[in-house]
């Protein structure tokens, strides 16, 4: 019984190595490709800028037209308050993949446009499917009107990604849907790695980026910057996404519908 008993403690013990070893082997694993991750999407930071930033952002803070980005997430909206010191317009999730549809966008939608904020709408691009399919349903969920910002494709970096060749073509089959359907480009929200990586190889600087910097002012050109999510506005609980948009009141209304 002894005996026994000394061997089961012997057999636990190396067990408990074996899975000792499994789990410190995923963990250096997670590190590695997390590491590996962070140095393939920086090396295209850094790129050379071919299209230099034309900076029209007002230098008085009161003159600089801002906006918000928002969605689901932002459930409980006080439009009233917010009505008392509005952006000048808010971007909202409409979809995200060639299925999801943001629960609160109409709502949203509808909200903003009654208290005047100009509003637009964002698709998140997803790399399950496909860009033709994505951009079809973001067409039939966005409710698009003259006055509106022109509709935005969200790319960003994820864990799990395609090649860099499919992702380019399914950035592309999207852009040529939405183009088709309403005579202009989407905008492409992105951080300019991402851009320098995946779509400037084919589009160079023909399109019009919102782009994603909360450590500095972009130096490649840009119509909207997002600054920071720590941004509080009043009547909207929590933080929020804060943008700038590069130039006048009127300016914006180039890039409307």
């Amino acid at each position: 019984m002894k005996i026994t008993k000394n061997k089961s403690i012997i057999v636990i013990f190396v067990l408990f190595l074996c899975l000792g070893s499994a789990t410190l082997y995923k963990y250096r694993s997670k590190i590695y490709y997390a590491k590996k991750y962070l140095i393939e999407k920086e090396q295209y930071r850094y790129k050379a800028t071919t299209n230099p930033l034309r900076d029209k952002i007002p230098n008085s803070p009161n003159e600089i037209i801002f906006g918000l980005d928002l969605s689901h997430h932002q459930r409980h909206i006080n439009w009233k308050k917010v009505a008392q010191n509005p952006p000048h317009f808010i971007l909202f999730k409409a979809t995200e993949g060639s299925s999801h549809r943001d629960s609160k966008y109409k709502h949203h939608v509808k909200e903003a446009r009654n208290h005047n904020i100009i509003v637009g709408g964002y698709h998140f691009f997803s790399y399950q499917s496909s860009g033709k399919g994505q951009a079809k349903h973001f067409l039939k969920q966005l409710q698009i009107q003259k006055g509106d910002i022109l509709p935005v494709l969200d790319v960003e970096f994820t864990r799990t990604m395609q090649s860099d060749e499919w992702i380019t073509q399914n950035i592309a089959d999207f852009i040529d849907v939405v183009e088709k359907e309403i005579g202009k480009k989407p905008i492409i929200y992105c951080e300019i790695a991402y851009y320098n990586r995946f779509i400037k190889p084919k589009y160079g600087d023909e399109l019009q980026l919102w782009l994603s910097d909360f450590k500095r002012k972009p130096k490649n050109h840009f119509i909207i910057w997002q600054t920071t999510d720590k941004y509080k506005q009043v009547g909207i609980p929590g933080t929020v996404d804060y943008n700038i948009f590069n130039g006048t009141k009127s300016d914006l209304m180039n890039f409307t519908y």
